[in-house]
């Protein structure tokens, strides 16, 4: 009788073994990296990262549209970001939840970092205007921008590229390939709602320095608290030569953002010391639809006033070219804002080679998630 129950026990782990496998493999073709599935009791837990889409919503609803006989189970989606678990969420309502001690402890167990993901190219623009100057009415700098990111460690990676000009009537920079920002970029979650951001390298906007990003946000709630502080100095670089001046600026910014109760609408308050050291407010209205984030701000320091618009989407068309081990692919984020006064700079601030917290959190919150599978 002991003998019988090993072997039934061995068959069952055999057979678990053998679904894991097969989700894993079938997972992996469909472009999903990173892939880990537990078996629980009375769940299967399928831990994920997928780098073309935003939202996690898109990725586990594609993943659940790929035939497979775990469908009947209990499923829980668990989406990695950067090599690091967010939360749960469950396969049929999207609801949300930290993780657990015991899927931390699993994930850390079964990390391998870096065997599991392809190596990323990505295409995406880099673009600047200014628009009514009296003797030149449309300024614009375009750059077409190919770069990837190498994972060195559980969280940490290291991003670089190479910039193609395309287009510059806007400076004095000239218009040869040159050096992408790169830099290193460390993302972790210490503790459940708490997310933390480090980058060291350099930065769009002509800025080179390090960057610290806290952000507190249970993504079950519509209130979400940020902290970014950073300290860079200008550079400037040519084909041939790089000017650059001290690190010497330091800014350090606050925020508070509510879901408004209407659909996908975000509320979100800013204040401290900017870019260039100019200390104020500034409000953001951000309304989501799927995968596109449209938004208005409006913003006042003691350098001016102004006000402006902004929006963020993937690129089309996605993926360009995938093999086992190698993808070419769009960006999964262009995002662009424009400010109309264009004498002072006021509540400025550069962008990262990666979202900042608070636009790649807001893509998971479980408002967003369920709204866009029709669950409200």
């Amino acid at each position: 009788m002991k003998k019988s129950w090993i072997n039934i026990f061995l068959l069952l782990l055999f057979s678990a073994g053998m679904q894991a496998q097969e989700i894993k493999d079938r997972l992996y073709q469909a472009g999903f990296e990173n892939i880990r599935v537990k078996q629980g009791k009375d769940s299967l837990k399928i831990f994920f990262e997928h780098r073309e889409f935003r939202s996690p919503y898109h990725s586990i609803r594609y993943a659940q549209l790929l035939p497979g006989e775990e469908a009947d189970q209990n499923l829980i989606w668990i989406p990695l970001y950067h090599n690091t678990p967010i939360g749960r969420f469950t396969a049929d309502s999207y609801e949300f939840s930290g993780l657990s001690k015991e899927d931390r402890l699993f994930y850390r167990k079964h990390n391998s970092f870096q065997e599991d993901y392809r190596f990323h190219f990505r295409i995406h623009p880099d673009f600047s205007a200014r628009f009514g100057y009296y003797s030149d009415p449309f300024q614009i700098k375009f750059n077409l921008i190919l770069d990837s990111r190498i994972y060195l460690a559980p969280g940490l990676s290291l991003q670089t590229g190479i910039a193609f000009p395309v287009q510059n009537n806007l400076d004095a920079q000239d218009t040869k390939p040159r050096l992408a920002p790169s830099m290193l970029h460390y993302f972790a979650q210490p503790v459940n709602s708490h997310f933390v951001a480090v980058s060291l390298g350099s930065f769009y906007y002509d800025r080179y320095g390090f960057d610290l990003q806290y952000r507190y946000n249970n993504l079950s709630s519509p209130w979400s608290f940020g902290l970014e502080t950073g300290l860079t100095g200008f550079y400037w670089m040519t084909a041939g030569s790089i000017y650059s001046e001290d690190i010497n600026t330091l800014h350090a910014i606050a925020d508070v953002e509510y879901r408004l109760p209407i659909e996908n609408l975000n509320l979100k308050l800013s204040a401290g010391r900017f870019l260039f050291e100019d200390v104020g407010a500034r409000v953001d209205l951000i309304r989501q639809f799927g995968t596109v984030d449209l938004g208005l701000h409006v913003s006042a320091t003691d350098a001016g006033v102004t006000g402006g618009f902004q929006f963020a989407f993937s690129l089309w068309p996605g993926t360009i070219v995938r093999t086992k081990k190698l993808e070419l692919r769009t960006t999964e984020e262009f995002r662009w804002e424009y400010s109309y006064n264009n004498e002072e700079p006021v509540a400025r601030r550069y962008r990262l080679g990666v979202p900042r917290l608070d636009d790649m959190l807001r893509q998971y919150n479980e408002g967003f998630v369920q709204s866009l599978d029709g669950s409200r």
